[in-house]
């Protein structure tokens, strides 16, 4: 079964194995918990086989007085010895356990030793060797010949201390030196043994930590993956949903498209009727028999004229944006002579300046000769208008001044002027759809907003771009860079179709 294919625990079903309570007291490290085990159940099984010889004799001799008051002693004294061996488990005294429980069965052995059963006297004392591989199996080396000497000493003076003279049986002699033989077999191997078991029981805690860490991890591992194909699923929704929405405004912005040059369209020929009947009647009057409109008339029909041909303008700008959006917008890239365009422009700017003529210097600073770009001619101009028209409409007296120079391989024209300058918060978005700045609305200028935005887009199917300096209250330089054109010189020029779609607003 693969870790995919795993049966996967909930959060609201996992329980940790650390969560899960142990049976042995804390604070105690893995071995002793592994000794602590072994004695809980000797000293149970102890108890319960002194209990099991104790109560025999009284049953197979019918409750004799005699034997009952023989056992009694050793009896409550092992069971004693067990009971506080329990207690202390239970309080994480494993030490004084095994003491409790060894010394117990010692004194009981002594009980026996001191009294006047010669049945008990004679095999009693075999129970040392079995107690010394006890405590051998639980404690040290050390402590093992300890226990030899307590069990040596109350083997020798219990007859002493019940009968007032030192008598030993040679059976307890026997027992005795079959007891230092075990606690010397013991202290030979227990040192060893007692390292083995050491690093054996330790080996099997980490094991058992890696093993709990393993199955925790994998455990997480699992939660981690459905939590990814979620996510995942989640995010194949979200992209789907993303698609949905761009294919919709894909479509929004077509139909906008198409709105706007239906209506452009629609627009242009009522308002060509306006320009054109306005024009004949102010500059033609031989139109009309030589009957001149009253001055009054003829300033309210110059007011209809300009507004008729402000509007085209606009008009015409909303339509080359739709064209654009819509991607049906044609150019004539070819090799441009940039000295008619520029004297053109010049000539136009003059009337864009109008009544500030007189408070607007328009200066030019030009290299001799020009050099020559790729672009479409009209559009340059095109353009080149736009920014004149925006400098003329922010500055209100200083000068505007155009520079052309060639950078590497491309042509930089720069439109300076001495106007109200761009404030800061509207530098990202001066370049967007119908956004003015913010200082050139609360002067109430005209425009609809859309010459920088057209500029940007028409720069960037002539594989230029655009991008200015302003300083709030100074001015602002405007750049544009187009492609240079030099035939003796292996310039590569990319086609239209293979320029980005993002221009750089700010150099």
């Amino acid at each position: 079964m693969t870790l995919s294919q795993a049966p996967f625990i909930s959060d609201e079903n996992y329980i940790s194995p650390s969560a899960v309570p142990s049976r042995t007291p804390e604070g105690i490290n893995f071995a002793e918990e592994v000794r602590f085990e072994r004695l809980s159940i000797v000293w149970k099984v102890t108890l319960i086989c002194t209990l099991a010889l104790g109560w025999s004799p009284v049953v197979l001799t019918g409750g004799d007085a005699e034997w009952i008051m023989t056992i009694i002693g050793p009896v409550i004294t092992v069971g004693v010895g067990c009971a506080l061996t329990g207690f202390l488990l239970r309080h994480n005294a494993y030490l004084l356990a095994v003491w409790a429980f060894s010394l117990g069965i010692a004194g009981a052995v002594g009980l026996v030793l001191g009294g006047d059963n010669s049945f008990g006297i004679r095999y009693a004392p075999f129970v040392f060797p079995l107690l010394i591989f006890i405590v051998g199996l639980l404690l040290p080396a050390r402590s093992t010949l300890l226990m030899f000497l307590v069990i040596v000493g109350t083997a020798l003076l219990s007859p002493v201390f019940a009968n007032g003279a030192f008598h030993v049986e040679g059976t307890t002699v026997f027992a005795l030196v079959l007891t230092a033989m075990a606690t010397g077999l013991s202290a030979q191997v227990s040192g060893e043994l007692y390292a083995v078991a050491e690093w054996a029981l330790e080996s099997y805690r980490k094991e058992r930590q890696t093993t709990m860490a393993l199955f925790e991890s994998r455990e997480a591992l699992e939660k981690s993956l459905l939590r990814q194909r979620a996510l995942t699923q989640q995010l194949q929704e979200t992209n789907h949903a993303l698609e949905q929405a761009r294919q919709t405004a894909e479509d929004a912005k077509n139909f906008r498209g198409q709105f706007l040059a239906n209506m452009s369209h629609e627009l242009r020929t009522p308002l060509n009727a306006i320009i054109g009947f306005s024009q004949t009647m102010l500059d033609f009057p031989d139109m009309y028999d030589q009957v001149e409109l009253p001055a009054q008339y003829r300033e309210d029909m110059s007011q209809v004229l300009n507004s008729g041909k402000h509007l085209l303008t606009i008009i015409n700008d909303i339509l080359d944006l739709s064209k654009v959006d819509a991607g049906k917008l044609d150019l004539d890239i070819q090799p441009v002579e940039l000295a008619p365009v520029v004297k053109a422009v010049l000539a136009t700017a003059v009337g864009l300046v109008g009544d500030k003529g007189q408070s607007i210097k328009l200066s030019r600073q030009l290299p001799d000769p020009l050099p020559m770009v790729l672009a479409d001619p009209l559009r340059i101009r095109q353009v080149l208008l736009n920014l004149y028209s925006n400098a003329a409409k922010f500055t209100e007296k200083g000068q505007i001044t155009l520079r052309i120079t060639r950078e590497g391989q491309e042509v930089v024209f720069a439109v300076e002027d001495t106007g109200i300058g761009i404030a800061d918060a509207d530098r990202t978005t001066i370049f967007e759809e119908f956004r003015q700045g913010t200082a050139g609305r609360k002067r109430g200028r005209q425009g609809a907003g859309l010459g920088l935005a057209i500029s940007q887009q028409l720069l960037r199917l002539m594989n230029g771009r655009i991008w200015f300096e302003s300083r709030l209250g100074k001015g602002s330089t405007f750049y544009i860079a187009l492609p240079v054109y030099a035939p003796d010189e292996a310039v590569f020029v990319e086609s239209p179709q293979a320029v980005p779609a993002t221009i750089d607003a700010a150099r």
